[in-house]
């Protein structure tokens, strides 16, 4: 019987301690994953539709009446917020590569307001915001390595949207 709460007071006593040894990662806010999973698209990475896929979209690749155009369509449920939307398409011309990503959610149930706020506060995009009777809109841009992003989002009582634009130099292919 000592044996068996001198061990339960030893594990007691031990529990506190390796529960400091953890620490809880900050959840990402959907507004910044949202804009991390149009990234992946706009970018034209390959495995930007399996990512979305492991990351809770339902993707999938849409039919294209050209080879020289890659579109997706998908959806995921944001937690409080409503249904994602998500529109994307990537075209390759000989010497750029222009991708498009919308996400949008109509009549969100949530506070917006908070994911413009950490959508803005990614170090890789600058610009500018504006708060209005009908929403708060911003327009934002980054220049990171050799491609141009540029990014819209809003969120008024209608819809919460982020639509992307990247275009990204690509060599010419030599013939």
């Amino acid at each position: 019987m000592r044996a068996a709460l001198a061990s339960t007071l030893v594990l007691a006593l031990l529990a506190p301690a390796a529960a400091q040894g953890k620490t809880k990662t900050p959840a990402v806010p959907f507004g910044v994953q949202v804009v991390e999973v149009c990234e992946r698209f706009t970018s034209g990475d390959e495995r930007a539709l399996d990512d979305a896929g492991e990351s809770g979209w339902d993707a999938e690749g849409q039919e294209s009446d050209t080879p020289f155009v890659e579109v997706f369509a998908g959806s995921r449920t944001l937690q409080g917020f409503g249904i994602g939307q998500l529109f994307a398409f990537v075209e390759t011309y000989p010497n750029t590569l222009l991708g498009y990503c919308r996400v949008e959610v109509p009549t969100p149930t949530g506070d917006g307001a908070q994911q413009i706020a950490a959508i803005e506060g990614l170090d890789r995009y600058t610009g500018t915001s504006q708060t209005t009777g009908e929403g708060i809109f911003a327009s934002l841009a980054s220049s990171e390595s050799s491609a141009e992003t540029m990014l819209l989002t809003h969120w008024t009582d209608e819809s919460f949207v982020v639509q992307m634009t990247t275009i990204t130099p690509q060599p010419v292919a030599a013939n």
